[in-house]
C-alpha cells in the first residue's frame, strides 16, 4: 500500500465520519506530540517513531520540547515557593 493510497483511504473514512481531514503523516506527528505532552520520555518517542537518532526527534518536536521545558521551570519554581511558604508559616 502506498502513502497516497493510505491517505486516500483515511480521507474517505474521515469524510464519512464528519471529521476534519488529516494525513497519515499528520496523525504520526499528532501521536508523537501527545506522547510528549503526556510526559513520555523523548528517547522512547524517538524509538517508537523509528528515528535514526534522538536528535531527529528533538529537532522535529523542538516546539513541543520548549513548551514542556517552560512547564518544568514553572513546576520547579512552585516547589521552592512551597518550601518557603511552609517554613514561613
Amino acid at each position: 500500500m502506498s502513502n497516497n493510497a493510505a491517505n486516500k483511504t483515511l480521507k474517505n473514512i474521515l469524510t464519512k465520519l464528519g471529521i476534519k481531514e488529516i494525513t497519515c503523516h499528520g496523525l504520526r506527528h499528532t501521536h508523537a506530540s501527545v506522547l510528549l505532552y503526556e510526559g513520555i520520555n523523548v528517547q522512547y518517542v524517538s524509538e517508537r517513531l523509528g528515528h535514526d537518532s534522538i536528535q531527529t526527534t528533538m529537532q522535529t518536536y523542538a516546539h513541543v520540547l520548549r513548551e514542556l521545558r517552560a512547564r518544568e521551570e514553572e513546576k520547579a519554581l512552585m516547589v521552592y515557593e512551597k518550601m518557603i511558604e511552609e517554613k514561613v508559616v
